[in-house]
């Protein structure tokens, strides 16, 4: 049979007090004498499964807010769908081809951004004489 409620509760704040010790810098050893650890090993996987549990908590959160706010984009884009699409209405036009990019944004398939690295050097290379840094290609700083 698996643990009782109080004993998942007594883990899991024992975890907790074991994670806070290890962030204000105590030894492995430290914390499981500390704690109640049998061995400093322990005490780490411990705190390594509070922060693995704690990263899959804000994972969870993310996906939430993220499914939230395309809902709400999902509902401004059909509210102006028809008046962008059938009464040819540009403002709402606008509206729906910004609820697009938004979706995009959530759901990560934005296309990215391209940046040219010659350009990007010709640029830094330019901001560096101004700034008094270097001078330009062939020349010493």
């Amino acid at each position: 049979m698996g643990a009782s409620k109080a004993q998942r509760a007594a883990a899991a704040k024992k975890r907790a007090q074991a994670t806070q010790l290890r962030i204000a810098g105590m030894e492995w050893a430290a914390i499981a004498e500390r704690v109640g650890y049998a061995s400093p090993g322990a005490a780490c996987t411990a705190v390594s499964e509070a922060l693995k549990a704690n990263l899959q908590q804000q994972d969870q959160n993310v996906d939430e807010l993220r499914a939230l706010g395309l809902a709400k984009v999902n509902r401004l884009q059909a509210a102006f769908w028809t008046d962008a699409i059938v009464e040819k209405d540009p403002k709402a036009a606008k509206i729906v081809l910004e609820c697009i990019r938004q979706e995009a944004r959530f759901q990560g398939t934005e296309a990215p951004t391209r940046v040219n690295v010659e350009a990007q050097r010709l640029a830094d290379e330019i901001l560096a004489v101004f700034d008094g840094e270097g001078g330009g290609p062939g020349e010493e700083a």
